[in-house]
């Protein structure tokens, strides 16, 4: 489970990079104010908690670009989540 939910921070990430044309190294410092912050995500060996993963893809569903396509793993996050945009975390 650990790792799916790695392979879905990662992948969101690099979307969200992609879409406004930042290094992860610049997402990573926007997210977590660390620089590193998905270089350590990468990494297997280093553990996350549920509650990191939240706060992360929280923080996207708050900042996607708008007009943007949103990821399905966001998507079903903010399903699961019952996201609700500018709600109190």
């Amino acid at each position: 489970m650990e790792n799916d939910l790695r392979q879905s921070l990662l992948s969101t990430a690099r979307i969200y990079g992609d879409l406004t044309d930042c290094a992860l190294s610049t997402v990573s410092r926007r997210v977590k104010n660390n620089a590193s912050f998905f270089s350590g995500i990468a990494d297997p060996s280093k553990s996350f908690t549920a509650r990191t993963y939240d706060e992360v893809m929280r923080w996207f569903a708050d900042n996607w670009p708008a007009g943007a396509q949103v990821p399905l793993d966001l998507m079903k996050w903010m399903v699961a989540a019952e996201y609700n945009r500018g709600a109190a975390a």
